[in-house]
């Protein structure tokens, strides 16, 4: 599913215009944003929780065989709530 998708999804769902669904949308990427900006971590209730982490710099070896260095960045987690893992793995569901 991409942006569009979700967008297209709300519309319809909630009889709302493509252009006001785009909109709620784009709004609520952007408090997620800035929220793990102010506070480095959101918590979605029955969703799940984003944060940050901070990555040590390191020497990363590209396919040609040249070696950079990246420098030290945040990263943005995402560890999944009860809920979503269980939608996510059904007990009844059968090993593949």
């Amino acid at each position: 599913m991409i942006k569009d998708d979700l967008v297209t999804a709300i519309a319809e769902e909630h009889a709302l215009s493509r252009y006001l669904s785009a909109q709620i949308v784009q709004t609520l990427l952007d408090k997620l944003v800035d929220g793990l900006i102010k506070d480095s971590r959101v918590e979605l209730r029955r969703f799940g929780v984003f944060g940050t982490k901070n990555q040590a710099p390191r020497v990363i070896t590209l396919p040609s065989g040249k070696k950079i260095k990246r420098p030290a960045q945040k990263v943005v987690t995402f560890a999944p709530s009860a809920t979503v893992k269980k939608k996510l793995n059904p007990k009844n569901s059968k090993p593949k």
